[in-house]
């Protein structure tokens, strides 16, 4: 982790009439945000007064998980933090790093609560890069062996997932400092939203993400190792058309082994183009998802590439223009699932497709082995060439029957 700097808890406040060179207390306030995080220590809390703070904030600190570093409002009146950023190309294919909030080095244990933040943020853990270059030649190589090397990356061991980052501390050869424990709870998020790559056990809570410019990337990204999260309770929207690259105008989306995550009572809605309401991609696995809505999308969720053991249960989507829900349909043509791209081991149970325009499916099933869906009402089904003769074969079940669906 960065390095926390050690002293008593402190309060901090910010306000648009106030100095830098002040104390920061309420009657002799600081004047930016970022001054208040250069002076900030474990278990401060910075308080901003009402107004609009037009200034980029880069974070290269920690708190501590029992001393977290809070950015929230004075409680005087609705605060929004903004940066001019340079527009994206609408054909980018990566997520833009230009951002209000940059989290660097591996930062550990902020909490950001109760803001209005425009141009979004992004957290990036220390030797990130690495990591997914890694992941990402063993893709373009089409070698899935060493990607399930990884400790709790075949089977469902959150115990030994734990231990990923040592073990790629030996693979790559040198020291790694994911992000710890940021929390990102009741804020109003606009223009680009949370992107977080290499990461772990954070909290994105209760947020609105919506109106989110096109080139920047989804409304949630989680990319990278970036395990055990919570992402409950948010209301993603509007994300704008991204030319025709499908990951970048996407709601909520987890890729790259970013596994063991909750993503729960969510609500994503109005999209275009193709975009998924919620995906994972690229060996995202043992993940949770529950209790979501997704309305007025093409694709409602997609469990895209070599996604193992995700649990998809209770989940709704409603007025769909091209597929409710949808599992690795890019391997229709392969006579056999694929370890290297195709679902495995997924739990699919009580999930309701409905509403779908003409001719959309509610389910379709490209490729998938070892996977269990029981209770669920799709309607339209729609399977690969090649599913319904392995189906049994390779270990799937359909409401408790070895028969494939029809």
């Amino acid at each position: 982790m960065a390095t926390p700097a050690s002293a008593a808890p402190t309060t901090l406040d910010v306000a648009t009439t106030g100095k830098d060179t002040n104390a920061g207390t309420p009657s002799a306030p600081l004047k930016t945000v970022q001054a208040a995080i250069n002076k900030a220590k474990p278990g401060t809390t910075i308080r901003i007064h009402k107004g609009t703070y037009n200034q980029q904030l880069i974070i290269r600190k920690s708190g501590t998980a029992t001393a977290p570093i809070t950015v929230t409002t004075a409680g005087d009146g609705p605060v929004m933090i903004t940066s001019d950023q340079p527009a994206e190309s609408c054909d980018s294919r990566q997520p833009s790093p230009r951002r209000t909030i940059l989290m660097q080095a591996g930062s550990d244990y902020w909490t950001f609560q109760g803001l209005s933040i425009h141009n979004g943020i992004y957290i990036n853990g220390g030797g990130g890069h690495e990591v997914y270059t890694w992941h990402d030649d063993l893709v373009d190589d089409r070698n899935w062996q060493p990607r399930r090397a990884v400790p709790g990356a075949s089977k469902n061991d959150p115990v030994a997932a734990k231990t990923a980052v040592a073990y790629m501390e030996k693979v790559l050869g040198r020291s790694l400092n994911p992000a710890d424990g940021n929390q990102f709870i009741g804020n109003r998020i606009t223009g680009r939203g949370i992107h977080a790559t290499f990461t772990r056990n954070g909290v994105i809570k209760d947020n609105v993400i919506t109106e989110v410019t096109c080139g920047t990337g989804p409304g949630i990204w989680l990319i990278t190792f970036s395990n055990f999260w919570q992402v409950t309770g948010n209301d993603v929207s509007h994300i704008a058309d991204s030319g025709d690259t499908h990951f970048m105008q996407e709601g909520i989306r987890l890729g790259t082994a970013s596994n063991y995550n909750l993503v729960s009572r969510n609500k994503v809605h109005d999209l275009g183009d193709d975009g998924r309401g919620i995906a994972t991609d690229v060996d995202a696995s043992f993940n949770t998802f529950e209790y979501n809505t997704v309305t007025n999308v093409p694709i409602g969720y997609n469990d895209e590439m070599s996604g193992w053991g995700n649990i998809w249960r209770n989940n709704t989507v409603s007025n769909f223009s091209i597929l409710g829900f949808g599992f690795r349909m890019k391997d229709r043509v392969l006579k056999l699932p694929s370890k290297d791209t195709s679902t495995h081991m997924s739990i699919v149970t009580n999930n309701i497709a409905s509403g779908g325009r003409k001719g959309a499916a509610g389910l379709s099933i490209g490729a998938i082995a070892g996977s269990k869906f029981s209770g669920n009402t799709f309607g339209k089904i729609n399977l690969g060439a090649y599913v319904a003769g392995y189906w049994a074969k390779q270990g799937n079940t359909w409401n408790g029957t070895t028969k494939p669906p029809s």
